[in-house]
């Protein structure tokens, strides 16, 4: 994309309307919205992931810091190092090239991290296991650095170290803004993804992003934990269909 037309611009602020109204219910989510919804225009995954980023990590630092009697450093720590160990080659990837059927991939594994999660009974929660939250941290790093969607770690703290959603989110987030910090120097100073276009997007979209967060803030408040734990899973499991059908559509049409 090389201009913004008024079209454009009114098709931006819809779409990162509902995608920040579903993470002010949630606290995460918007990717699983606002990729696959934009990558329907002209706009490439090397535009959108870095104007993205530029509404996540203001976000992230405040739903952290809201909710920072929650966090816990040692449940935190090896989940953020593995992380931006799978963030490096994702970078990479988003820079030099983009795969369909890595797309079409991601897409069925949130399907089946949504489904997994929507049909646990509350007796399968474990402490988890060392290795695999290593590798499910790295995976999310990679998907983070490729198409700013970093969640399959979201589904191990769901399954481990999930309490209430007030801590759900104060660990979520506190990973979201150490990652986006990581991944925003990387896109600035090694990468060299911002241009003009983007940072123009970015402006039309922290309109929607503002009454998107508000909006869904102050509905999450009136709503039961266990309707939001529900709607989570069903954010997961809707998105992932749309990442998957974008990607079929790209790869046999």
């Amino acid at each position: 994309m090389t201009s913004i037309t008024i079209g454009f611009a009114v098709f931006l602020f819809v779409v990162q309307f509902a995608s920040y109204f579903v993470k002010g219910l949630a606290g995460f989510g918007d990717p699983l919205i606002s990729n696959p919804c934009l990558s329907m225009t002209e706009m490439t995954n090397s535009q959108i992931t870095p104007m993205n980023l530029l509404m996540n990590w203001p976000l992230n630092l405040y739903i952290a810091f809201k909710n920072r009697k929650s966090f816990s450093a040692r449940a935190c720590l090896p989940m953020i190092v593995c992380i931006l160990i799978g963030m490096i080659p994702g970078n990479i990837c988003l820079k030099y090239g983009q795969s369909q059927v890595l797309k079409a991939g991601l897409g069925l594994l949130i399907v089946f991290c949504g489904i997994e999660m929507l049909t646990r009974k509350e007796s399968k929660v474990s402490h988890g296991n060392p290795i695999v939250m290593a590798l499910v941290s790295i995976a999310s790093g990679f998907t983070a650095g490729l198409y700013g969607i970093n969640l399959f770690f979201v589904a191990y703290i769901e399954r481990t170290g999930y309490v209430n959603r007030n801590q759900f989110r104060g660990q979520m987030c506190f990973i979201f803004f150490i990652e986006n910090t990581v991944r925003l120097l990387l896109y600035i100073f090694v990468s060299k993804m911002y241009t003009a276009i983007i940072l123009q997007a970015a402006v039309i979209s922290a309109f929607g992003v503002a009454a998107g967060m508000f909006l869904g803030s102050r509905i999450d408040r009136r709503l039961s934990e266990n309707f939001v734990h529900k709607f989570i899973m069903i954010v997961f499991i809707v998105a992932g269909l749309s990442t998957l059908i974008k990607a079929l559509w790209a790869i046999f049409l």
